[in-house]
């Protein structure tokens, strides 16, 4: 069974820049976590694209107020954890923090967020449907996110960044076909099969 546990990549250490591409090279979903950050924290404008295209989920756990480059690579997050008090201040410094912004929050959210200055809160997050607050607190909340996908089927979760990114913007139409072919794509792996096996027998499925 493929190990789907996520890595960890704490973007207040100073090695982040290194450890991004390494956690995106082992093929397993990652989180992007930050803790009681108050300054700006390191991080590249370079992984941004590279975490866009990763073809497994990224999530988000925040526990302070996070600026600057770190701040843009959480746009890059399908789902944000996010303690109370925490926030994301961004910059449109051109590395399409404008356009990922409207897509995680809607544009009449993303245009709130731009006229206060950048800062996107936890609430407002929330409100958009990107992020959720909790479990309570932040180490509960990064394991929770470690092991979200643990132990499911790597095929099937492989589907949902692409679903994710590829019905934006589409007529119903043709947001039904693309889930018709995502429905073909998994039930060719055979997993659907030992889901419902599983169910019926009342135990945990093997991938």
């Amino acid at each position: 069974m493929h190990d789907m546990t996520a890595v960890i990549v704490n973007l207040l250490q100073e090695d982040a820049q290194a450890a991004l591409p390494e956690a995106l090279a082992t093929g397993r979903p990652v989180v992007l976590a930050a803790r009681d950050a108050r300054v700006r924290a390191p991080g590249a404008w370079m992984h941004l694209r590279a975490l866009l295209r990763h073809p497994l989920p990224i999530t988000g756990v925040l526990g302070g107020r996070l600026d600057g480059p770190a701040a843009t690579l959480m746009l890059a997050c399908d789902t944000l954890y996010m303690t109370p008090r925490a926030s994301l201040r961004f910059e449109a410094s051109g590395f399409g923090e404008v356009a990922l912004l409207a897509l995680r929050v809607g544009h009449a959210k993303a245009s709130r967020v731009w006229f206060s200055g950048g800062e996107l809160s936890a609430r407002l997050a929330v409100q958009a449907g990107w992020a959720e607050v909790g479990p309570t607190g932040f180490t509960a909340a990064l394991e929770a996110a470690r092991t979200r996908y643990d132990k499911l089927s790597c095929e099937a979760i492989t589907l949902l960044r692409p679903l994710l990114y590829h019905q934006a913007g589409l007529q119903l139409a043709q947001a039904l076909a693309l889930e018709r072919a995502a429905f073909a794509l998994a039930f060719h792996t055979g997993h659907p099969a030992e889901g419902v096996a599983a169910f019926l027998e009342k135990r945990k499925p093997t991938f």
